[in-house]
């Protein structure tokens, strides 16, 4: 079961999220899953090679989605430190799942 961490208030289908520019802020959500950072994005009518992520440092996401005349663009903070080492992003049916190693050591407990 994963811990809930964030819903993007910004609905991309009803044409009321936050715009930088021709850009739109897709909806979107984080929570944490066993030992990943799992980041799902709402962005419909885009082909998977209009698609650009980046992780800049061990904090922070930059998601930006061109095609078809939609625009989208996602900068945001993570809730905690991860690594790209291992990670994966799927892109079907307009979601993008981002699936992202927590970075550190797991401590076992006695």
């Amino acid at each position: 079961m994963g811990i809930f961490i964030r819903i993007g208030i910004d609905n991309a289908y009803e044409g009321q999220g936050i715009r930088t520019g021709d850009y739109k802020e897709p909806r979107y959500s984080m929570m944490v899953e066993d030992d990943y950072l799992v980041i799902e994005v709402e962005i419909p009518g885009i082909n998977k090679e209009g698609i650009t992520v980046k992780l800049v440092g061990e904090d922070k996401i930059f998601i930006k989605a061109e095609g078809d005349g939609r625009k989208y663009l996602l900068i945001r903070q993570l809730p905690v430190p991860v690594t790209v080492e291992n990670s994966q992003a799927v892109y079907r049916n307009g979601l993008l799942i981002i699936r992202l190693p927590i970075k550190g050591t797991r401590i076992g407990v006695e």
